[in-house]
């Protein structure tokens, strides 16, 4: 399948997505979901839907090509990560914008739990949920480093609030047992295959709620969300796609990459914000306009990579 015909897919996968989310928006503006349920299904995600997703991707036979393809896309993963870190210092320094740290959050941090997993999983099944792992593990280790530390002046580093994170735990879990000669009962398999299906439809309910909570007019109207945004969804995607033209990795794997950096900005960047006393609104606000405008730039980059490769 060509990447122009994923492209295609993209965009459909995403207008469902989309459509999903506008029933989430819908039911929090009538009140069948509110601020305090929306958190404890987002916590449901992120520490029992997500990691079962995850883990069941591994539930797999050791195969060594798929293998090499995993450890190389980790390392474009973190590859990825360092250098939009250098680019957010680069572009939101103190003085040049009053709240520089939560651009740096906004720009860097895409949404692959709640948007690129979902769409990966429909894209690819457990193969890019598999393959998608590695840009998941990474980014909670430069979460709780980068990020905490960008949001919290009085950080210290702690190695056990990352392998303590439920993705970074099912992926490691995964991992070894994709390596061993076992499988998982089929009665263990069906039930994380039941729960991994929860995954799109309770994630875009609750980013639909996320965004019934944001005045969406001031998204539109305020040119320091679109200046973010833009940097989020467009440059970062556009650069890593020129890493990716050089290096010669399975189109699955450049595909999963891409739709992992070109996500929009990651919820987590506004739950820390709003953790640690940092500007939450604008947060939220950035998540809002990144996630409509990602319906146009996600096909766009994957189009675009189509194109060049």
């Amino acid at each position: 399948m060509s990447m122009l015909q994923n492209s295609l897919i993209v965009f459909h996968q995403i207008l469902v997505m989309f459509l999903l989310m506008l029933v989430g928006y819908l039911i929090f503006r009538r009140e069948i979901l509110d601020n305090h349920t929306t958190a404890r299904l987002s916590m449901l995600l992120n520490t029992i839907v997500m990691p079962c997703c995850v883990l069941s991707s591994f539930n797999r036979d050791f195969d060594p090509a798929l293998a090499r393809t995993l450890g190389v896309t980790f390392l474009c993963a973190c590859v990825i990560f360092a250098g939009s870190i250098v680019l957010a210092n680069a572009l939101y320094r103190p003085g040049r914008a009053a709240n520089f740290r939560d651009c740096r959050m906004c720009a860097v941090f895409p949404n692959n739990g709640f948007m690129a997993l979902p769409l990966l999983s429909a894209m690819f099944g457990e193969t890019g949920v598999f393959l998608g792992s590695a840009h998941i593990v990474v980014m909670a280790i430069a979460l709780w480093t980068y990020g905490v530390m960008q949001v919290n002046r009085d950080y210290r580093f702690s190695p056990t609030r990352i392998l303590c994170n439920p993705g970074v735990i099912a992926a490691l879990l995964g991992l070894v047992l994709f390596l061993s000669p076992f499988t998982l009962p089929a009665d263990i398999t069906t039930a994380l295959t039941h729960i991994s299906n929860l995954n799109t439809p309770l994630a875009m309910l609750v980013l639909g709620g996320y965004l019934a909570q944001t005045d969406l007019a001031s998204c539109f109207t305020d040119a320091r969300i679109w200046r973010v945004s833009a940097v989020r969804l467009v440059l970062i995607p556009a650069l890593t796609i020129a890493l990716l033209c050089c290096i010669p990795l399975r189109d699955t794997a450049k595909l999963t990459l891409l739709v992992g950096t070109a996500a929009p900005t990651a919820v987590a960047s506004a739950m820390f914000a709003q953790m640690y006393g940092s500007d939450y609104l604008y947060a939220t606000r950035v998540v809002a306009l990144t996630t409509l405008l990602s319906l146009v730039t996600l096909p766009a980059m994957t189009a675009l990579m189509g194109v060049l490769l």
